[in-house]
């Protein structure tokens, strides 16, 4: 599973990022809309990082096992 981010705007001043995984785009783009319905932000995109990210000195790996 590949690690997806959603960078939604809170308010004028304020975006958030949403990590988590997804088998493909199309999986990613169901998680995104239930953010989406939860928190009713601003969508302004969904990214693929396959390499991974690091934010705030914690490393998140761009892929990972899925469970079975």
């Amino acid at each position: 599973m590949t690690l997806w981010i959603l960078f939604c705007r809170m308010t004028a001043k304020v975006d958030i990022l949403f990590t988590f995984y997804a088998q493909d785009r199309e999986h990613a783009e169901g998680k995104a809309e239930e953010i989406l319905k939860q928190y009713s932000y601003e969508r302004l995109d969904l990214k693929a990082y396959p390499r991974g990210f690091r934010m705030a000195f914690t490393d998140l790996p761009g892929t990972i096992e899925e469970d079975v």
